[in-house]
């Protein structure tokens, strides 16, 4: 009888659409969480470059002195070369600092990527010409950029967590654990942090141990059949995308519902396994919709204040999709709470 009555309170959660136009509504009632992309796409866009234009040219150097008889490997060679050429020349190294999905802040001007000149004229560059000197830069602007994804996340679940009853299926309450007062606020933030860090650590060593293997036997693939390294890596990327599928939840779950590192994943896992269309469903609709308007914000060039709008809309745009993968964890978890698949 008590398992019938549950049944009949259990509400279904919202759709992929209605958590789109949730996050979209909560965000546009809170314009000052649009403002941090909005800052940083600004200062890569009029601000100073940083290029490793002559790191990429040494680079260059090295591979076109090195002698080969084969014509397909020279041509191969060759080609790389020029890519790495135009890389060079475009590159701003201070866009390592944003544009990391649900990682770093939204950002248009870091996809864009480009030292060339802003309506204010030509930018200060400062070239980085070797390895050891660019190592710092890197590492510097990594730490940066994930501590102001992590401010603008942190600040997006607050949001989230504040709408109580208009986003929860459940009476309203926080889904934190803790909203003491400032000493047990701060402790609360700083565990937050600490566990956002180590989970983008995590991602970093993982990454760098499985990527370069994957590249690996692509080419060694390809070297022996190119069907064979093209199928490595279609496999490689459906690897990639099944497992972001599944931890994409992982930060709505630090963040939102204050969980532990390892339980937080746990938990991502078991809501995209028990929701697989919604969550597929969800990403396919947000790609869509943020590399349509990325395309429209992109058409204006570095040299003209048009391109002012395209940075707004792309920090609305972004944020609003942000914020509804946000409630789709709420909803979602609210959901698992009340058919006991996950417990409080």
């Amino acid at each position: 009888m008590k398992t019938e009555e549950k049944r009949q309170t259990i509400r279904s959660p919202r759709g992929v659409i209605g958590c789109l136009t949730a996050g979209f509504e909560m965000m546009g009632r809170n314009l000052l969480v649009v403002a941090l992309p909005v800052v940083v796409d600004l200062f890569l866009w009029l601000g100073p470059r940083v290029s490793v234009r002559p790191l990429v040219q040494t680079t260059v150097h090295l591979l076109r002195v090195q002698s080969t008889s084969d014509p397909d490997v020279a041509g191969q060679v060759m080609l790389a070369t020029e890519l790495l050429e135009q890389f060079g020349a475009r590159f701003n190294l201070l866009s390592v600092a944003a544009g990391i999905p649900l990682l770093h802040i939204p950002s248009l001007l870091a996809r864009r990527a480009s030292v060339v000149a802003s309506p204010l004229g030509n930018p200060r560059v400062f070239s980085v010409s070797s390895l050891p000197a660019m190592l710092p830069w890197w590492g510097g602007l990594a730490l940066a950029g994930l501590v102001l994804g992590f401010f603008y996340l942190n600040e997006i679940a607050h949001q989230v967590n504040g709408w109580g009853d208009q986003l929860s299926l459940e009476e309203p309450e926080s889904l934190g654990q803790g909203d003491g007062g400032g000493d047990s606020s701060v402790r609360a933030t700083a565990w937050k942090f600490l566990r956002f860090a180590l989970f983008a650590l995590g991602l970093l060593v993982v990454g760098s141990a499985v990527v370069p293997v994957w590249l690996l036997m692509v080419t060694v693939g390809t070297m022996v059949a190119q069907p064979l390294g093209i199928l490595f890596w279609l496999a490689g990327l459906g690897f990639v995308g099944y497992a972001a599928l599944h931890l994409m939840f992982v930060i709505p779950g630090l963040l939102l519902g204050e969980r532990p590192l390892l339980r937080a994943m746990g938990e991502s896992v078991l809501l995209s396994h028990f929701n697989p269309w919604s969550v597929l469903g969800l990403v396919v609709l947000a790609v869509v919709i943020y590399e349509g308007l990325g395309f429209a914000w992109s058409l204006p060039g570095n040299d003209s204040w048009a391109l002012l709008i395209g940075i707004v809309g792309n920090a609305f745009v972004a944020t609003g999709l942000t914020s509804a993968a946000f409630v789709f964890y709420r909803d979602r978890l609210t959901l698992a709470r009340q058919l006991s698949v996950i417990s409080d």
